[in-house]
């Protein structure tokens, strides 16, 4: 039992995040944010039936003959305190969706884009019936014509696409199993490139794109002291510098799109997923055999 929770508990989320890492820029953004969201999801969902099996564990020993183990009563605090965290993250996220729809819903107009007076430069989309681009003045100014349509498009692209709905399925996931938190910072930045792909496709280009990124991270103290990342690797214990969200979408957008081929990547992050789902099965197999085992005993 221990074996199994380790295995698709604890390793299986360290492997997919890490083949998740070394793939995200070499796909297309639509496919990567795709397979980071799908890998989160089943790896989460595999490791809590994992747990939940390993606790089921638990509850046998206390009505049967066996002493209960501690990896049996770790398994029931893990399952509890996974159990709490996805209602709060759930509850956290539907509280800001309803929020983001009210503001939606309460700005002035019936148009799509809003444009406000601040002299901050900012753009964002609200999710609603209908979704809303927001673009203050101050941005405007910042920006010639070509980046503004590329900044707009942005923001559509945001709203089309449902972008938001990847983001609750990935921090749900990460709420479940704590080890896949840095897939959320992936799918948080292969929306951004999914959202600048289609707006080059929409406004002038993707060096009108890259140059509108630009702009708006000069324009914006925040972005523009952003710091550079780092990738974890906790299994080897490594940390290796990466460079931060705005530079590399600048440097994807003025490289080649990536080709199709390099969909056959997937096998890696597949396999892990596989060999999850796999132990997780034998995880269920062999609590069916205890609980059979235990009433036998029990007679």
């Amino acid at each position: 039992m221990i074996g199994h929770l380790l295995l698709s508990a604890g390793l299986a989320p360290l492997l997919g995040v890490a083949a998740l890492y070394l793939l995200v820029d070499r796909l297309r953004p639509a496919v990567a944010t795709v397979a980071c969201t799908g890998v989160a999801v089943v790896l989460a969902l595999s490791s809590t039936v994992t747990v939940l099996t390993a606790a089921g564990h638990a509850v046998t020993q206390v009505t049967g003959p066996h002493q209960v183990g501690w990896a049996s009563w770790l398994a029931l605090v893990l399952l509890v305190g996974g159990a709490g965290a996805v209602i709060r993250s759930a509850t956290r996220q539907a509280a800001g969706l309803r929020s983001a729809r009210r503001e939606a819903a309460g700005l002035p107009g019936r148009d799509c884009l809003v444009v406000v007076e601040d002299a901050r430069p900012a753009a964002f989309s609200l999710p609603g019936r209908p979704g809303r681009i927001v673009v203050t003045d101050g941005l405007l100014a910042a920006l010639g014509p070509a980046e503004r349509a590329a900044v707009v498009a942005h923001e559509r692209a945001h709203l089309t696409g449902a972008h938001h709905r990847w983001l609750l399925g990935v921090r749900l996931a990460a709420a479940a199993n704590p080890l896949l938190r840095p897939v959320t910072a992936l799918v948080a930045y292969t929306v951004e490139r999914w959202a600048d792909e289609r707006a080059a496709e929409e406004a002038g280009g993707r060096a009108a794109v890259a140059r509108a990124i630009g702009l708006v991270a000069l324009a914006n103290p925040a972005l523009a002291r952003q710091r550079t990342g780092r990738l974890h690797l906790s299994v080897a214990g490594w940390s290796v510098p990466r460079p931060g969200p705005v530079p590399r979408r600048i440097a994807a957008l003025l490289r080649p799109v990536p080709g199709g081929r390099h969909v056959a990547l997937l096998a890696a992050p597949a396999l892990v997923v596989a060999g999850s789902c796999f132990w997780t099965g034998e995880a269920i197999v062999d609590l069916g055999q205890f609980v059979r085992l235990s009433r036998l005993q029990s007679r």
